[in-house]
């Protein structure tokens, strides 16, 4: 079986690597509707919908059709109004569910949720093993895979040795110490607060990570290049060499599915290509996607081309048909100016990737004012490694009612030093910022780990919410 697997696997990526992204987006054009006339006539839930829109199925008999007529939903429109019965379609029995994902609950006030069937589950190590192998080659390397991302995420694999630990620092770092050497690489699966978390605990252990070939996949949330720069060194990993391992991000939709978006190498080479031009500049991810397993829509884009993403779950088995899903994320496709930074053989490569690719600007509510971003505050506090070493990583943003800007930072656990030592270099840090670009300079405070006033709610099973003031 394993032969057979490997297999499937050779022959599957090399067909891909013949595709080319329009081709891949024509053939999920070509799907759009088996899923919608599946909806229409199977779920209660989309066909009141699309009765209120004025919508007839038959009038949307063509990918073309569908993307012009059917409703864009949100969660508002779904989660929030219908209960489950009637966003299921009518074919999938109870007992043929084998799991519920929901999502973080960081958008709004009630969660969304993907459920999934025991077919679905059957076929989800293959799919999970034909990305690992694209991405890290487990057929050719032996791979232990430590996946601590939070609130229920697990993996199952057919290939690598899956440990499922969640978010204790302590099981992770005991698995990466006895069993990391039994294998040729490690996979860490993670976020970037808990990564930090882990790395700062591994520190305090005096573990040597370059006893093991580590790549990193970090989810949850977008993180910047000086956090990359400061986790390859962390790690003892080559970041920017051909054949180096990789630290990737991954983004997921609790009720859509994991990983629809993903950084390859050569994306990665392009955004850290545009970090090197202007550093101070946030820059959204540049993620590849499957469109023959998710249809991606930018839509009501301003003028800059960034629009809401909308997607649109191309699986004909799904028990909750997902048709043309506004999921709150702001995202535009690549642009000429994009690629310029890059050397010619970048351009070459980054072209020869047969997946579609977008730029992920993320939440619109991370926007502070027209001075800064959330994403200017997630780069500073690792532009200096020395500083990012007594950091924890989390930080709150305040906009006090008389005016002006607050920034409040959590020192690490393991911080050797004081609050208003690291407070003070940390301003210095961030004022040169604000001078660069002539922009407000915030307060800053530091405080210890256990005085940080806005919550020991980093439990590492909620997402962090950085600015509140944007929700």
């Amino acid at each position: 079986m394993s032969r057979l697997s490997r297999l499937k696997r050779t022959v599957l990526l090399s067909l891909l690597a013949r595709q080319t992204p329009e081709k891949l987006l024509a053939a999920g054009r070509k799907r759009l509707p088996a899923v919608f006339q599946r909806a229409a006539r199977h779920c209660t839930a989309y066909r009141t919908l699309l009765e209120e829109a004025g919508v007839r199925a038959e009038q949307c008999a063509s990918g073309e059709q569908v993307l012009q007529r059917a409703p864009i939903l949100t969660k508002a429109d779904l989660f929030e109004r219908f209960p489950i019965q009637q966003l299921m379609v009518d074919k999938v029995p109870p007992t043929a569910l084998a799991g519920v994902l929901t999502s973080s609950g960081h958008g709004g006030s009630n969660f969304a949720f993907g459920v999934s069937t025991r077919r679905q589950h059957h076929l989800t190590p293959d799919d999970i093993d034909l990305g690992l192998q694209q991405a890290f080659g487990i057929d050719q390397r032996s791979t232990l895979l430590v996946n601590c991302l939070p609130m229920g995420v697990v993996f199952t694999s057919n290939t690598v040795c899956v440990a499922n630990v969640s978010v204790r620092e302590d099981m992770a770092l005991a698995i990466l110490r006895q069993a990391g050497p039994l294998f040729d690489q490690a996979i860490l699966c993670t976020d970037p607060l808990f990564c930090k978390r882990l790395l700062d605990y591994a520190a305090e252990q005096a573990f040597d990570w370059s006893q093991l070939r580590m790549n990193v996949i970090l989810g949850e949330e977008m993180f910047s290049e000086d956090y990359r720069s400061y986790l390859a060194a962390a790690l003892q990993v080559p970041l920017d060499e051909p054949g180096g391992t990789l630290i990737g991000s991954s983004m997921g939709v609790g009720e859509l599915g994991l990983n629809l978006f993903f950084e390859t190498s050569e994306t990665i080479a392009l955004r850290r290509a545009l970090h090197r031009q202007n550093p101070d500049q946030p820059l959204p991810s540049y993620f590849c996607f499957n469109p023959l397993r998710s249809y991606v829509e930018i839509v009501d884009a301003g003028a800059d081309g960034v629009g809401d993403l909308v997607i649109t779950m191309l699986d004909r088995e799904a028990p909750v048909p997902m048709i043309r899903y506004r999921t709150g994320d702001r995202a535009r496709w690549l642009t000429a100016a994009d690629r310029e930074p890059l050397t010619e053989a970048e351009r070459a490569a980054l072209a020869a990737v047969p997946f579609p690719m977008l730029a992920m600007h993320g939440r619109a509510r991370d926007r502070v004012n027209a001075d800064w971003h959330v994403d200017h505050f997630k780069a500073l506090l690792y532009r200096r490694p020395a500083v990012a070493d007594q950091l924890s990583g989390a930080f709150r943003v305040l906009a006090p009612a008389q005016g002006g800007l607050r920034l409040d930072v959590q020192l690490a656990q393991v911080a050797r030093r004081g609050p208003e030592a690291v407070g003070a270099e940390l301003q210095s840090l961030v004022a040169e910022a604000a001078a660069r670009r002539d922009a407000e300079v915030p307060e800053l405070r530091c405080f210890s780990y256990a005085s940080f006033p806005h919550g020991m709610g980093l439990d590492y099973e909620r997402k962090f919410r950085y600015f509140p003031g944007g929700a």
